[in-house]
């Protein structure tokens, strides 16, 4: 479901996206402390399209947010491949443009597990665990900013989900802010 155009800021979400499925040899981990409450199951894909300045940053990650005892830690995972290697072809559906390439390189890894656990400053998520097991690519229109965007919405979107609230409106939210 597009979530919102405007103007250059677009951005789609949705439960799941099976060919984005991805196989990542490797996985990056970060934990935080986790809140006081208890989270619900939750999963999630967001695709984001942003246009500025005459350049066009995309990027689709999806992750499922698995609860854990209270009074535990947040974790985050971020699966993810090797550097990304040209002549790869785009078999991953798209509701923002033309397919992108599914699998996440490590060359955006490291920026995806940044804005997904967030600072110890921003409000924990609820205790368990956050893998990102979804992603896609676009060759020319991916960059480290792309990918730094939308994982900090899937993180305000997957909050919003296990907190049993709306992650469209969320979205919706922090597109407005941009």
């Amino acid at each position: 479901m597009i979530v919102s155009r405007l103007g250059g800021r677009r951005a789609a979400i949705r439960p799941e996206e099976n060919s984005a499925v991805f196989a990542g040899p490797h996985t990056a981990r970060r934990e935080r402390p986790g809140s006081g409450r208890r989270g619900r199951p939750a999963r999630t894909v967001l695709e984001v399209r942003r246009s500025y300045g005459g350049m066009t940053m995309r990027a689709l990650l999806g992750g499922a947010f698995v609860p854990g005892a209270p009074g535990t830690g947040t974790v985050f995972e971020v699966r993810h491949g090797t550097p990304w290697e040209p002549g790869e072809s785009g078999t991953c559906r798209s509701e923002l443009g033309t397919p992108l390439v599914a699998g996440l390189p490590s060359d955006f890894a490291t920026a995806v597990l940044d804005a997904l656990a967030g600072t110890p400053a921003d409000p924990p998520l609820p205790p368990g665990i956050l893998r990102v097991d979804r992603a896609a690519f676009d060759p020319l229109a991916s960059s480290e900013a792309a990918f730094t965007l939308t994982a900090a919405l899937l993180r305000q979107a997957t909050d919003a989900l296990a907190r049993g609230g709306d992650a469209i409106a969320v979205t919706r939210a922090a597109l407005n802010r941009w």
